[in-house]
């Protein structure tokens, strides 16, 4: 009987409405700390999460990542940059007569220009507290040495794992464990903390809560 109570506890907390997946949007500073075989860096960062489904995001990271090393990363999605590019190529097509590829050539710069640079997947684990894995594979990193005034653009992925707790169904509290890879940089592992705000109500996952 004891094994059953604790076993319906359990898939009630896991079925619980948690107040992070009632939202549509998660904006949230976060700050990292980490390391590689080759120096340690501080991430500062800003994060918003796109809210789909009660079980998936979609992500878009903005960081700034200072090493020990003298370099200085600046990281964006992908979308941010190939698309004001594309649509700009478009633009060049329009002013050299070739109409017919230019606007095909907008369109794709747009939707890139949005594309999401990773995805969560989110799971209830108890009133207000969610944890959710993640995987950010289509980044892009701005590095600079500082001491060479060398500048490079590489790509960039992470992986990490999040908890977060929601405060008066607004403000999110989420730390979170990650690595990171940059082309041409070791692999790097790092822990860190978020503090953000919710935006939207998903009617459709709104209950009323005590």
């Amino acid at each position: 009987m004891k094994h059953t109570l604790l076993f319906l506890t359990f898939a009630l907390a896991l079925g619980a409405n948690g107040q992070l997946t009632n939202r549509q949007f998660n904006l949230y500073g976060k700050y990292s700390y980490g390391f590689n075989s080759a120096t340690t860096y501080n991430n500062y960062g800003l994060t918003g999460e796109l809210i789909v489904h009660r079980h998936f995001g979609l992500n878009y990271n903005f960081d700034f990542v200072d090493r020990s090393d003298d370099y200085r990363q600046i990281h964006t999605p992908m979308g941010i940059v190939g698309g004001p590019l594309i649509i700009a190529a478009g633009l060049a097509n329009l002013f050299d007569g070739d109409s017919t590829s230019s606007g095909g050539l907008a369109l794709v710069g747009i939707v890139l220009f949005f594309l999401p640079e990773g995805v969560s997947f989110h799971q209830n684990i108890g009133y207000r507290w969610d944890i959710s894995p993640y995987a950010n594979i289509l980044g892009i990193d701005f590095i600079k040495n500082r001491a060479t005034d060398e500048s490079w653009i590489k790509y960039a992925c992470s992986f990490g794992i999040r908890g977060t707790y929601v405060l008066k169904n607004r403000i999110t509290f989420s730390p979170f464990v990650e690595t990171r890879k940059t082309a041409g940089v070791p692999w790097g592992f790092g822990a860190g903390f978020g503090i953000g705000v919710l935006f939207g109500e998903r009617d459709e996952f709104t209950e009323e809560t005590p």
